[in-house]
C-alpha cells in the first residue's frame, strides 16, 4: 500500500469534501488560466505571465483529471441514498437496500450513521 493510499484510507468519511474542494479549486485555477491565455495574453503588461498561466493550466488539468471522477462517483452515492430515503414505498426500500448499504459504506461517517438510523426508523 502506497503512502498516498494510506492517507486516503485514513480520511474515510471525508472523501466527498476532499474531492469537492479539489475539483472546485482545480476548476477555478483552470478557468483563470484559460482566461489569461484567451483574454489577457495579448496585453503587454500580462505577456510575461503566460508561462505561469500555461503551468497553472497543466497542473489544474491534472488535478481535475484525478479529483473529478471520484467526486462524481461519491455524488452519485449521495443521490442514491437521498432517492432511497425519499421513497415512500416499503417494497422499493427493501429492493434497493443493498444499493443503499454500498453507498453508505462508500461515503462513510455521517452518511453511514444516517443510513443506519433511517433503516432503524423504518422497522418501527
Amino acid at each position: 500500500m502506497t503512502f498516498m493510499q494510506r492517507i486516503w484510507d485514513r480520511a474515510h468519511g471525508q472523501h466527498l469534501a476532499i474531492t469537492a474542494t479539489a475539483s472546485g479549486g482545480g476548476l477555478v485555477a483552470f478557468l483563470s488560466a484559460m482566461f489569461h491565455l484567451i483574454a489577457l495574453r495579448p496585453l503587454p503588461e500580462w505577456e510575461e505571465m503566460t508561462g505561469l498561466a500555461i503551468t497553472v493550466l497543466a497542473v489544474s488539468a491534472v488535478v481535475l483529471l484525478v479529483s473529478v471522477p471520484p467526486f462524481l462517483r461519491l455524488r452519485g452515492h449521495v443521490a442514491s441514498l437521498e432517492e432511497i430515503m425519499a421513497t415512500s414505498s416499503i417494497a422499493e426500500r427493501r429492493r434497493r437496500r443493498a444499493e443503499g448499504d454500498e453507498a453508505a459504506k462508500a461515503l462513510g461517517a455521517g452518511w453511514a450513521e444516517r443510513w443506519k438510523r433511517f433503516l432503524e426508523d423504518g422497522r418501527r
